[in-house]
């Protein structure tokens, strides 16, 4: 039994870790190209659009780690309340 709960702790931090690069990874990917391209319309040489909606995308990554972690935090309080009433 301690071993099962082991096992499912180890691949609940996987499974946080492997969505919090791919979602990091994809925004970081679409500030990318929606930074280049406005740069490209806008300023003809100047990259600083890129640059704002990478950390954006750095930021959004973060954020929604946070989200997860803290709905998974709290997910586990709501779940004793529940039983205890």
């Amino acid at each position: 039994m301690v071993q099962n709960k082991k096992n499912e702790s180890v691949f609940h931090v996987v499974n946080l870790m492997v969505q919090f690069f791919t979602e990091t990874f994809v925004s970081v990917a679409l500030g990318y190209f929606i930074g280049k391209y406005l740069d490209q319309w806008l300023f003809d040489d100047r990259v600083i659009l890129t640059y704002v909606f990478i950390v954006l995308g750095i930021f959004s990554g973060l954020w929604m780690l946070i989200k997860r972690v803290l709905k998974n935090i709290g997910g586990g309080k709501d779940d004793e309340k529940g039983q205890h009433n």
